[in-house]
């Protein structure tokens, strides 16, 4: 489709969405398709939020991209970070610890997993809090010592 046409059905989606009541997002959220999902990710339900991360439709790159999203709420990263199914994901877990939004108690016992180049990425990554940076450089320095 023309990019035009790509716009009208994306606009056309938010309103659609805009006018349900919450049951109907959740309904959405479970049955509907990817882009309904990418955008019922930011709702600002709990509920709606829960059920697009319950979706039996949910792919595992969509839970590597909603990792990675800046623009959701810490609690769709705090729900993926307690999904053991997700945790499961490599670059979920790395998604986590580089997103900037990511809350720190959920970031800083996942460092641990990354392998050494992320953790370095992450060692001079301006994004993310300093807390998280300083103890990715700590680990950085311990595992190339016993190494």
């Amino acid at each position: 489709a023309a990019p035009e046409e790509e716009k009208k059905k994306v606009t056309g989606l938010v309103q659609k969405i805009a006018q349900m009541k919450v049951a109907q997002r959740v309904k959405l959220a479970l049955l509907g398709t990817r882009e309904e999902r990418s955008l019922l990710i930011r709702d600002s339900s709990r509920v709606v939020i829960r059920a697009v991360l319950a979706s039996p439709k949910l792919t595992d790159s969509e839970a590597e991209s909603f990792a990675a999203m800046k623009n959701v709420s810490q609690e769709v990263l705090r729900l993926i970070s307690m999904s053991r199914k997700f945790m499961k994901r490599y670059v979920v877990v790395k998604n986590l610890v580089m997103n900037p939004r990511a809350p720190l108690d959920v970031t800083l016992p996942l460092l641990n997993r990354l392998i050494i180049q992320d953790l370095r990425a992450a060692s001079s990554s301006k994004d993310i809090p300093d807390t998280l940076r300083k103890m990715a450089v700590k680990l950085v320095k311990t595992r190339s010592q016993n190494h």
